[in-house]
């Protein structure tokens, strides 16, 4: 193969490296499969509409929503009942999660205080979130890194700090017309946004790049389907209703971002050192 060939090959990829956008890199899914079957699951035990679930590294916890006060439930590693109670003060429950510190968190309807537990069914107000649009069904949840508080709303992702100061908003680019109560809720895993709707994960990067979408079999597609979607303890949670079955999935994205598509910085660095090599190798012919 002559040089001149290659380089020009090279160059034409380098070239064209260099016009493309990240979106495009990212047309590339990071789900290594269509779609997946459930790892874990255990039984609900909230009366009303359920919410989020969340994992402190130890316990399980499942919110219900529909009333202040509204019961949540705890549970052992394996996914059983350990007990339910109503906390206090009384939370229509929106999302439950945990910081990077495993403290249990929660956000309820119509309101912009982020509430921490203290010991089960005890909440004390930690942070008010100010400013931006928070939606009063949305589910707060925190980045992967635990530095900042996100909400979603119709494909926006609003950004508070932890002190509760409005950072802005990011849209997630093709999310498309979706209803209530999907269009309200939000998944983190690592640097992946994650929502949910009728059997269907896609995921964005936190700048709002699609990076694709699988399905998970046999997971719930009803009203509590689609207020339950949580990620937690490593697994995408869906439960199909109050009182049914949680459904744990291994979304297999590994990693802090989960995103195993080459950057194209990377990209670029190889083709140089290959452009190198053949320069060299022309000159000692």
């Amino acid at each position: 193969m002559k040089f001149g060939f290659v380089r020009h090959l090279a160059l034409g990829v380098l070239a064209a490296l260099s016009t493309a956008s990240l979106t495009s890199v990212h047309a590339v899914s990071i789900f290594s499969s269509a779609s997946y079957s459930a790892t874990a699951s255990f039984t609900d035990h909230n009366p009303s509409t359920t919410m989020t679930l969340a994992w402190d590294g130890v316990n399980y916890y499942t919110a219900s929503g529909g009333g202040y006060g509204s019961p949540y439930a705890k549970y052992d590693a394996s996914g059983n009942f350990v007990a339910s109670v109503s906390p206090n003060p009384g939370i229509d429950f929106r999302s439950v999660f945990t910081d990077s510190s495993n403290n249990l968190l929660a956000r309820g309807f119509s309101s912009n205080t982020i509430y921490r537990q203290t010991s089960f069914g005890q909440f004390t107000a930690q942070t008010q979130l100010l400013g931006g649009t928070l939606d009063a069904q949305s589910a707060v949840v925190l980045n992967g890194a635990g530095t900042e508080y996100l909400a979603e709303l119709n494909g926006t992702v609003s950004r508070w700090n932890l002190s509760g100061t409005y950072l802005g908003s990011v849209a997630l680019s093709g999310y498309g017309s979706v209803g209530y109560p999907a269009n309200r809720g939000l998944a983190v895993a690592g640097d992946n946004l994650l929502t949910y709707l009728d059997g269907t994960v896609s995921a964005w990067d936190l700048q709002g790049h699609f990076l694709g979408s699988t399905f998970l079999l046999g997971a719930g597609t009803g009203f509590d389907s689609e207020f339950s979607y949580s990620y937690a303890n490593g697994l995408f949670w869906v439960v199909d209703q109050a009182g049914g079955t949680w459904r744990g999935y291994d979304l297999a994205l590994g990693g802090a971002s989960g995103n195993a598509v080459p950057e194209p910085a990377s990209l670029l660095l190889v083709l140089c050192g290959l452009l190198g090599f053949f320069a060299v190798s022309r000159r000692t012919a």
